[in-house]
Formats: C-alpha cells, structure tokens, sequence
C-alpha cells in the first residue's frame, strides 16, 4: 500500500496526484537551527555564494557531530543570530565566537520532492535521466503522473533541468556523473521511489566550487 510504505515519514504531508505523490514542504523550505561545538563548525562546511546568498555544498563526513544535520542545498541564513551572505562573515563570525555556534539553516529551498509507484519492477519510471539529470519525461509515464516536468525548474529566473541530489530520502553525490548509478539508487525501492530535485544550474555552481576545495573527496555528501 503506497500510504503505508512511507509510515516513518510521519512528519511529512502528502498530496495525491493520479499515480504517485509530491511531498509537501513541510520539511523543505523550513527553518530549522543547528548548534555545534566551535572546533565542529570551523573549517569542516563548504559554503558556496550564490545569488547573494550562502549555500551548503558539503560538509566534512570524518567528523560524526555533523551526521545528519544537513543537506547539499540547505541556505545558511545566520551565524549566532547575525545574517550573513558571504563565506567570509560566516568564517569571522564562528571563528571569533567564544562558545558555541547556531546555524540558522532554510532546508533546501530551491527544491522538490517527489514519490512514484510502479505496479511491476520492470515498468519504466517514463524519465530520462543523463548522468544526474532530468532530460526528459514521457508523456503519461510514472514520472510525468507523478507531477515531474522536464525543463521546468528555475534559477536566477531562468528555466533549466533538474538534478537529482537525494534517492529514497538518501543523498546522491553532486560530482555523480555515472546515469546508472542513479538507476541503480532508484530502482533499489523495487516498486516505490521517492527523487528529491533541485535546479541543475545552481547544483553546477555548488559542485564546481566544492572540486576547488583541496579535500573536497572528504566533503562530498553520498549515501
């Protein structure tokens, strides 16, 4: 029963389209705060600016105090109550903190989520995917039902693809650029899946920044 396989979801809300669901944003788009221990803030984000404002991008996934805690595409609003846009401010401000620091964070934003519902393991989703991408969609395919559209994502008010950063609620590599990898992760649900997307433009900004971070292996968010 698809209303019953997602049960651990409790906080999440859904809503019906004719073959599968989209996920509120109950959880994407909220607000959320996170506090750390100083020596755990410095040095182990990767933040990216973007459209004046400040992104995460990864996180340093040796130091188990951050597991869970975010997500590639989360909106850094505030350091310790005080706003900030650029990686600089955020750096002062934690570095000249004397205690702990508060992560105000906008759980992905620029995202949506999205459930299907297969009958049969061998039918197709009805989407084309290239490397981490949605390119295409089949018209009245599971995809297509479900609510996914090619080409209707925004960025910098400009339309662009999708790009797939979480399967099954787990996080998919921004630098993936192998196509069955993802179908691989998505398929793993046999009958049901659930592909959170995000612009393909911004994730292209965030993962060309995180490659120039020198340990940027260590910083790559994947299940």
């Amino acid at each position: 029963n698809l209303n019953t396989k997602f049960e651990e979801m409790e906080d999440i809300d859904f809503k019906e389209t004719s073959y599968g669901y989209r996920i509120k944003k109950t959880e994407i788009g909220s607000t959320l705060s996170v506090y750390l221990q100083k020596r755990h803030a410095i040095d182990n984000f990767h933040l990216v600016e973007v459209t004046s404002s400040l992104w995460v991008a990864g996180w340093n996934q040796k130091e188990p105090a951050l597991t869970d805690k975010f997500h590639v595409g989360d909106q850094l609003l505030s350091v310790n109550g005080q706003p900030v846009t650029t990686v600089a401010e955020a750096s002062t401000i934690m570095t000249m903190t004397p205690g702990g620091v508060e992560l105000l964070l906008k759980r992905m934003p620029l995202a949506a989520e999205y459930r299907m519902h297969r009958d049969r393991e061998a039918e197709s989703w009805g989407m084309q995917i290239r490397q981490n991408r949605v390119v295409d969609v089949i018209h009245g395919g599971i995809a297509w039902k479900a609510g996914i559209q090619p080409f209707s994502a925004e960025f910098a008010e400009k339309c662009c693809s999708w790009a797939i950063t979480q399967v099954n609620r787990n996080p998919v590599s921004i630098l993936c650029k192998s196509t069955d990898v993802i179908l691989n992760k998505i398929d793993s649900g046999k009958t049901d899946a659930s592909i959170t997307l995000q612009p393909s433009e911004f994730v292209m900004k965030l993962s060309n920044s995180l490659l120039d971070h020198p340990h940027y292996e260590d910083f790559v968010a994947r299940s």
